[in-house]
């Protein structure tokens, strides 16, 4: 792929699996200074600035217990060997489609997803050593 093929525009989140969520969140909030856009038993997804289409910069911290989510987006993450949840790059709604079968192409598994919650479609798939990625791209129409 050439640098005039790349469809990334810019980073969507960075994730990672904490061991005490509660301490995490309120150091995040109130040390670092992020505002919470969600927070529910399991995780916390902070807003660190204006992204691209409509898909702020995101911090997420995911309780490191709850693993159905790894389990079900990517059977190569090892949560015993990383803090890493998911590493999310945002795309163009026109683009989702085409990346999604460029992927699939190239031999990836990937899973197709929307966070009704985000209004993001998003594609899951994993790096040669297992890290989870994601491409999302913010679309209204996801409700």
């Amino acid at each position: 792929m050439n640098k005039s093929d790349r469809r990334i525009k810019g980073l969507g989140e960075v994730s990672i699996r904490v061991k005490n969520l509660d301490a995490m969140h309120k150091f995040y909030e109130e040390v670092v200074g992020l505002d919470v856009l969600r927070r529910d038993e399991s995780f916390v997804f902070f807003k660190i600035a204006e992204g691209y289409g409509g898909h702020s910069q995101n911090l997420a911290l995911f309780d490191a217990t709850n693993r159905i989510f790894l389990e079900t987006k990517s059977l190569e993450l090892s949560p015993e060997q990383t803090t890493l949840h998911h590493i999310a790059l945002n795309i163009s709604p026109e683009d989702y489609e085409t990346e999604k079968r460029r992927l699939e192409g190239l031999g990836l598994k990937v899973q197709a997803t929307e966070h009704v919650w985000l209004h993001v479609r998003s594609l899951y798939f994993a790096d040669p050593e297992g890290n989870l990625l994601e491409f999302v791209c913010y679309d209204e129409r996801v409700r």
